[in-house]
């Protein structure tokens, strides 16, 4: 077992000040929905106008995960229309958003809400080098086989319902659209990123292996979180500031990419440490769970003194205990 250090925390779950880490985040996660209603109204209007002369309601009332993720593909499709001056794809735009009841009906069910589960190939893909990966767009969508459909249902939600092991905040308010890139079999790195202009977004390497698939949803609804936090509480990170090593990439990353990663894979970690098998399991899965925790753990403590730092810098008090908090706790998991 990996040993870590404790002499430096406030006690199980709890900040600096005595107050607990899931409050902290519920906290902030309230503060997210909130700006997040001001934020769709805008995108609204900013299709307007990008898109004139079309018929465009708004939310009538904040947008759960799932209409803000359809919202914000509808309006990256309508910038691009407007960039390329594509007018079949302006329309496009503007039918994902005035059907989105017709992509919920066809999202997955589950515990966090509405997932809606697609293909990679069934998106549009949008070459952008800037961006470092490919991004995908929602647009019309085939119809799925219902056998398929089933399976994922099945493996979805028992990821989801593993995964609620972190607690029901981040995967609710930021698990919505998955974009599936390919399958894995078990042992193998499931790839997966986000971006932070398609929140509650995350385009993946699907398993069929719920406790794996997990994983990825904990990780990435925690970058999706952590983005959206960011906006709602104001904080930005000044661009060519200073860098610092991370044992997550093995290469120099800015304060940006320090504290996702940290606050990433201490969520990762509380999963995992949570789904450990027992100890006379001989199973493959077995091996790829105990290993995938000691991995994190010993890279967490290797990045933790970057990670501080890098916190310090994080302007929103709330948010900066939090981040603290979180692994404070990851370190003592197990």
């Amino acid at each position: 077992m990996i040993q870590t250090e404790t002499a430096e925390t406030a006690g199980p779950d709890t900040a600096e000040d005595g107050t607990s880490t899931a409050l902290l985040r519920a906290a902030l996660t309230e503060r997210l929905v909130e700006h997040r209603a001001d934020r769709a109204r805008t995108l609204v209007a900013s299709l307007r106008e990008l898109v004139p002369a079309t018929d465009l309601t708004g939310p009538d009332a904040t947008p759960d995960a799932f209409d803000n993720a359809v919202l914000h593909h509808a309006f990256q499709q309508a910038r691009i229309a407007a960039r390329t001056r594509d007018a079949d794809r302006a329309m496009r735009a503007v039918r994902l958003w005035q059907n989105r009841a017709a992509l919920r009906a066809r999202a997955v069910p589950t515990a966090v809400g509405p997932v809606l589960v697609v293909r990679a190939e069934d998106c549009a893909a949008v070459d952008d080098d800037r961006l470092g990966s490919q991004m995908y767009l929602l647009e019309d969508l085939p119809e799925q086989d219902a056998g398929e459909r089933e399976q994922i249902a099945h493996t979805l939600n028992r990821a989801v319902d593993a995964a609620l092991a972190v607690g029901s905040d981040v995967l609710r308010s930021s698990t919505a659209v998955v974009i599936r890139t390919g399958t894995v079999p078990l042992g193998a790195t499931c790839r997966s990123y986000t971006f932070d202009f398609l929140p509650s977004t995350v385009v993946l390497n699907w398993t069929d292996e719920p406790l794996r698939l997990g994983e990825t949803l904990v990780h990435e609804a925690t970058h999706s979180w952590l983005n959206e936090s960011l906006a709602s509480e104001g904080v930005v990170f000044e661009d060519g500031g200073p860098r610092f090593h991370s044992p997550w990439k093995n290469e120099d990353r800015p304060v940006f990419g320090i504290v996702h990663a940290a606050l990433a894979f201490a969520n990762v970690i509380h999963y995992l440490s949570r789904i450990q098998p027992a100890s006379d399991d001989g199973s493959q899965l077995a091996a790829v769970l105990r290993r995938r925790l000691e991995v994190e753990l010993e890279s967490l403590e290797i990045g933790h003194a970057a990670a501080s730092e890098c916190f310090g810098q994080v302007d929103s008090d709330r948010l900066r205990a939090y981040l603290r908090s979180a692994v404070a706790d990851a370190r003592r998991a197990v």
